[in-house]
C-alpha cells in the first residue's frame, strides 16, 4: 500500500510540472493504479473483471463527454448573453443542456445497474467506499504537491 502511494504522488508530481520528453500520460498511469487496486479492493474474479472495467470505462467516457458538451453549453451562454441574444435563443440552449443532463443521468443508471448485477451486495460496498478513499487520496496528494511548489514570479 505505501508503495503504491509513493507511485501516485511520482505520478502527481509529474503531473503537476506537465508533460516532458518522453514522459508518459500522468492519468494513464493514476488508472492503472486505478485499476490495479480495484482489483485488489474488490477481489475480482476473471470473469467479473473482464466485464466490470469495459463498464467502469463507459461511465468515464459518458462522464467526460457530458463535461465536454456542459462547457460547450455554458460558452454558448455566456456568448449568447454578451451578444445580447433572444429569450428564445438563451431557452433554447438552456433546454438543450436540460436534455443532455437527463440523458447522461439515465445512461449513467443504466452503467450502474449493469454494474451492479456484476458484482456481490460487498464488492458493491467496496466499490463505493474504494471510489470516495481514492479520489480523495489523489485531490490531498495534488493539493500537497501544490502546496509544495514554489510560488510563480
Amino acid at each position: 500500500m505505501g508503495r503504491l502511494l509513493v507511485l501516485l504522488a511520482s505520478v502527481i508530481a509529474l503531473f503537476a510540472q506537465g508533460p516532458g520528453p518522453g514522459d508518459k500520460d500522468p492519468r494513464a498511469i493514476i488508472e492503472k493504479v486505478r485499476i490495479y487496486r480495484l482489483t485488489e479492493e474488490l477481489d475480482l474474479s476473471t470473469d467479473q473483471a473482464v466485464k466490470f472495467f469495459p463498464k467502469m470505462n463507459e461511465l468515464r467516457k459518458l462522464e467526460d463527454d457530458f463535461q465536454k458538451a456542459r462547457m460547450d453549453m455554458i460558452q454558448k451562454l455566456e456568448e449568447q448573453i454578451r451578444d445580447k441574444a433572444s429569450d428564445k435563443d438563451i431557452i433554447q440552449t438552456l433546454n438543450d443542456f436540460e436534455d443532455a443532463t437527463r440523458v447522461k443521468w439515465e445512461k449513467d443508471q443504466k452503467i450502474r445497474t449493469e454494474i451492479k448485477a456484476l458484482l456481490t451486495p460487498w464488492q458493491q460496498a467496496k466499490l463505493l467506499i474504494f471510489q470516495d478513499k481514492f479520489e480523495r487520496e489523489i485531490r490531498d496528494m495534488i493539493r500537497e504537491i501544490r502546496d509544495r511548489r514554489p510560488p510563480k514570479d
